[in-house]
């Protein structure tokens, strides 16, 4: 048979279980099933080659290096890989994911921008003054920059000197990545880029791809070479168990999903919100696997970009629970910064991609003052108070230097917790994580130099860990999968799809500005990552 594998648009990291899956459509596959399908093609003897379809893909890079590392390793089993991108635009990342496959074909009528990497970054603090908006800002320390999009109109030199160093390892992986991929020099690849060769016929004299051709023709060359294989979709061969085909199989080892903003108590979801990880459902998921004797071990798989501080340390808590019941493996995804670090920093060992950003050791709080919205609109406000600091909170005006100073002082005593923390899970003292702390966000590779991860790789990395500890060949993965309400079922396909369809192909970016907003707006202390999109 040949498994044809697809890749299109933005492939989820989890999906909430649905008890009508498969009587009207079947279960999206995420990253992790895309794993494991390429991972069973490799063992079964029915399967001689896989065509990995790449349509306007728009993972990030560490997802991309995931799926990427299954195929070379699929590859390794004899077995030809072979990739078709049918792409329009900005294609660096797909084409990125392409190389690992033997043969890489282009659709003919394909317009592919291969022109490098770039990190767009929003400042919104011109916009409020216009709004008549104060936006206070307090943070520990310079590179915790997650705030700055709300006051400042352009980067800070902390700032800059952070994202330049951030693109500079993003570049040198992907550079180094491709190049060896396609038996070229980086200076070669490095040409090619430069030159944004955008038509087929371009990209195959440069021996960036090797031919233009539609899917139906890839298909029957690979039927014509090997007669009698049939071609199998990936949701039908996602129906074929890995356990008999010899894979898959051992201990029972849960993987328990931290995905999205941080918040205390589950909110019911939103489609401005985007994905939401609450301390109240996921304390009771770890409590759970800790305590259930048939699992033997938990991979926690994480990707966020942060959120409450309290949450995080809750969260925190709970792995510890597990911690002293079983081993705990930690596998970070695109995101694992600031409160995404926190909740993992206490694991038994942490894996990472090269790409994942993570680090972000640090605190931001704010405070938005609307007085001068109010006095605008002319709308007058009283306040009645018992304490000094009983309206610290008041959105009507803007912090005074007390209050200012008071509210450092807070975030001050979360980054002291935060040190801790980091230094008792990863075992550094805890100056050297002051020193690579302070809000920086460093890459997976970069994080691996400075001890915050201890090896690069993805959910097959976590899963050798594990199997030492366990002292096993194999484990059984069980994947935890939050069951989605009914109405939520009825109602959540309806309400994303009308903020795409009113927002457009800004709706990720908006989704983030908002979700921002809403937890600024609780003058919460965050612990947040910067807003960073690699394109």
């Amino acid at each position: 048979a040949l498994v044809l594998v697809e890749v299109a648009g933005d492939v989820p990291e989890n999906v909430p279980y649905n008890p009508f899956w498969g009587l009207f459509s079947p279960p999206p596959l995420t990253i992790l099933d895309k794993v494991m399908l390429l991972k069973k093609a490799a063992a079964d003897r029915k399967v001689r080659a896989v065509v990995v379809a790449i349509r306007d893909n728009s993972l990030g890079a560490a997802k991309v290096q995931e799926l990427r590392d299954a195929l070379l390793q699929f590859r390794r089993s004899g077995k030809p890989a072979v990739c078709y991108l049918e792409m329009e635009d900005d294609a660096d990342l797909s084409y990125y994911l392409a190389t690992a496959c033997d043969k890489v074909y282009v659709a003919p009528g394909s317009f592919m921008s291969i022109n490098g990497i770039s990190n767009l970054y929003y400042f919104l603090g011109g916009l409020f003054e216009k709004a008549r908006l104060s936006i206070q800002v307090v943070k520990i320390k310079e590179y915790k920059t997650a705030g700055d999009m709300l006051f400042r109109r352009e980067m800070s030199p902390e700032h800059r000197e952070m994202a330049e160093s951030l693109l500079n390892s993003l570049w040198d992986q992907y550079l180094a990545d491709i190049a060896s991929a396609r038996n070229k020099s980086r200076e070669e690849m490095a040409g090619n880029i430069d030159r944004n060769l955008l038509l087929p016929e371009k990209f195959v004299k440069a021996g960036m791809v090797d031919g233009a051709k539609f899917l139906d023709q890839i298909v029957k060359e690979l039927k014509a070479e090997r007669k009698g294989m049939a071609v199998v979709k990936e949701q039908e061969y996602q129906g074929v168990p890995a356990e008999s085909l010899g894979v898959n199989l051992g201990p029972k080892v849960a993987v328990v999903f931290g995905v999205g903003n941080i918040v205390n108590l589950d909110p019911g979801g939103s489609p401005l919100m985007g994905s939401i990880m609450s301390a109240e459902r996921m304390v009771k998921e770890l409590q759970s696997v800790a305590n259930d004797d048939s699992i033997k071990a938990v991979i926690f798989r994480i990707d966020s970009g942060g959120g409450s501080a309290l949450a995080s340390d809750l969260i925190w808590r709970a792995t510890q629970e597990v911690r002293e019941k079983k081993p705990i493996v930690v596998s970070m995804s695109d995101v694992a910064g600031s409160g995404g670090y926190y909740i993992a920093c206490g694991a038994d060992a942490i894996v990472a991609h090269p790409a994942t950003l993570t680090g972000s050791i640090g605190v931001v709080s704010a405070h938005i003052g609307m007085k001068g919205v109010l006095d605008w609109l002319q709308v007058g406000s009283a306040v009645l108070k018992k304490g000094t600091y009983a309206d610290i909170n008041d959105t009507t005006r803007a912090w005074t230097e007390a209050e200012t100073a008071k509210s450092m002082e807070g975030i001050d005593g979360i980054y002291q917790l935060f040190l801790e923390r980091v230094s008792q899970g990863r075992k550094l003292d805890k100056d050297k994580v002051n020193k690579i702390g302070r809000g920086r966000v460093w890459t997976g590779s970069q994080a691996k130099e400075l001890g915050l991860v201890d090896e690069l790789g993805g959910m097959d990395a976590a899963v050798e860990i594990i199997k030492k500890k366990l002292g096993v060949k194999d484990v059984n993965l069980v994947y935890r999968r939050k069951p989605v309400s009914l109405w939520k079922l009825l109602t959540g396909r309806v309400e994303e799809e009308m903020v795409s369809l009113l927002l457009g192909p800004d709706a990720g970016q908006l989704r983030k500005i908002w979700s921002l907003n809403k937890m600024y707006g609780k003058s919460g202390n965050l612990l947040l990552i910067p807003i960073i999109e690699v394109n």
